[in-house]
């Protein structure tokens, strides 16, 4: 995966996540990001990842909507099911 490509949502992403996020408490991690907020952004790569390899990967249509349905309706969860069980497996779906 080029990662050069996903670059520019890093800041975006981290700015979304970490808008109404209280860091005022204590918990300032990582120059004023809170934990929730990395973990947002990591769920958020992780769904990126996920959905770039499924538009990528020359699967079938009916696969590609399968799991892009997968994705989008089970974010986190659906996008590691797709990473761990349809990469590179023909007979799954």
């Amino acid at each position: 995966m080029h990662l050069r490509k996903l670059l520019p949502a890093l800041p975006l992403a981290a700015l979304l996540t970490a808008c109404g996020e209280d860091v005022s408490g204590g918990e300032v991690v990582a120059g004023g990001l809170g934990i929730y907020a990395l973990l947002s952004i990591a769920h958020f790569l992780i769904i990126l990842w996920a959905a770039y390899d499924l538009i990528t990967k020359p699967y079938p249509v009916s696969k590609k909507l399968i799991w892009g349905l997968v994705i989008l309706f089970i974010p986190f969860l659906g996008a590691l099911l797709y990473l761990f069980m349809g990469r590179n497996k023909q007979e799954v779906f």
